[in-house]
C-alpha cells in the first residue's frame, strides 16, 4: 500500500505544526507560573506592610 507523497508532506507540516503548538503551550505555561510567583510576592508584601 504505497501512500501519495502529498502525504508524507502533510505529515512534515503536522509534526512541525504539533513541535510549535506545544512549544507555544510550555512558554504560556512559564509566563503563568512567573507571573503568578510575582503576584504573590506582591501581595506578601501589601500584607506585611498592612501589618504596621
Amino acid at each position: 500500500m504505497n501512500l501519495s507523497p502529498a502525504f508524507g508532506i502533510i505529515g512534515i507540516l503536522y509534526a512541525i505544526f504539533t513541535i510549535v503548538l506545544a512549544g507555544l503551550a510550555v512558554y504560556t505555561l512559564v509566563l503563568a507560573i512567573m507571573f503568578l510567583r510575582l503576584r504573590i510576592a506582591e501581595l506578601k508584601r501589601a500584607a506585611r506592610a498592612g501589618d504596621r
